[in-house]
């Protein structure tokens, strides 16, 4: 028991500390730091003193919330604090620690067991539950290689230790997990991967994931062919997108793969590396809106829903969220605003008025 403590506590320490120097520039490494030290108090609590245990208690209680927000911060493009899902968090978090003021949770009895643990542990599993849901929903539009890895190799290790020790809490079961093993074998799995040199190129670093400009191609030497190759691959997706092919309606990696006669992963590669998205719906996205952008503009007469629709949305909502998302406006506030649409709508009054005369 006491070597496998140690050896847990000896992973989650080399952890905490690879991840300091990106603590600095990335809100992930620091959830993942403080996810880190409540795995500590996770791991300490059989050990604890009876006077420190409800400090190893309330950090051990933050695992769910933690394992959430770091799905959140290290796999979404854009982070929404303000949700359903961020309340449940913060409750399951604070209702235990403020509960545990007044009562213990195995003396606590009815609206305080009820308000200051039972409902925090129905949300826990729902956050978790979510937090597998963020891990897989956009992995096929995720870019990034390192990082689409360390979805199948870290977090859902990580996911699992968590949701197996939520599970064991919440069924009154918690005497037959053997806290060190879980941190252990989860320890082992992300320390295997620093190991292997791939943890320095996650996409930790929290900055907006903005395209980087096309240049002029690039006169390759004969000598390269690969270089060359790339360059070709990299004309045959600008080519095709100014064909307008990014407006076809349920777009995936897969179908433009095929298009360009190229496999997913170059694909991926290629647009990752080459044009600096991270997410292939964000490339997707940033075209779609773009073009809408400019036609709301230059046809102020044509229904918002129509420019959605032409340009590849399947509804307006959607196009919505995304023109929101990128413009920071609605389409019609964004219409609103430009000058050409104010002098439109002067024109149109200053004709009327003389209609009217």
């Amino acid at each position: 028991m006491l070597i496998l403590t140690g050896f847990g506590l000896a992973c989650l320490v080399i952890l905490l500390i690879a991840t300091t120097r990106e603590l600095p520039h990335s809100s992930a490494a620091r959830v993942f730091a403080v996810f880190l030290i409540a795995c500590s108090g996770f791991l300490l609590h059989p050990l604890a003193p009876a006077h420190w245990q409800w400090l190893t208690l309330n950090l051990e209680v933050m695992l769910p919330a933690l394992f959430w927000l770091l799905c959140q911060t290290t796999f979404r493009q854009r982070l929404n604090l303000f949700s359903p899902w961020s309340a449940m968090a913060l409750y399951s978090v604070v209702a235990p620690w403020t509960a545990r003021i007044f009562s213990s949770h195995q003396s606590a009895e009815g609206l305080l067991l009820f308000v200051g643990w039972e409902l925090g542990e129905v949300f826990e599993l729902l956050i978790i539950t979510n937090g597998f849901w963020v891990i897989l929903a956009d992995w096929p539009a995720d870019l990034v290689e390192p990082r689409r890895k360390l979805r199948a190799l870290v977090l859902f290790i990580a996911g699992t230790a968590v949701l197996i020790v939520a599970l064991a809490f919440n069924l009154g079961v918690a005497f037959a997990i053997n806290r060190a093993l879980v941190v252990s074998i989860a320890g082992v799995a992300i320390t295997t991967f620093l190991l292997q040199g791939r943890f320095s190129e996650l996409s930790f670093r929290s900055g907006p994931s903005l395209p980087v400009e096309i240049e002029q191609p690039v006169q390759v030497a004969e000598s390269d062919p690969q270089v060359a190759s790339q360059q070709e691959h990299v004309e045959r997706l600008t080519n095709l997108m100014k064909t307008g092919y990014y407006r076809t309606e349920h777009l995936t990696l897969k179908m433009l793969a095929g298009k360009l006669d190229l496999p997913e992963y170059r694909t991926r590669a290629l647009i990752n590396k080459h044009l600096g998205y991270r997410n292939f719906n964000d490339y997707i996205n940033q075209l779609r809106i773009a073009e809408a952008s400019e036609r709301l503009v230059r046809e102020p007469g044509t229904p918002v829903l129509n420019i959605a629709l032409d340009v590849g949305y399947r509804s307006l909502s959607s196009f919505n969220r995304a023109f929101r998302e990128i413009k920071q406006s609605t389409p019609t506030e964004f219409r609103q605003g430009n000058p050409a649409h104010r002098y439109s709508d002067r024109f149109k009054t200053t004709a009327d008025d003389g209609k009217a005369g």
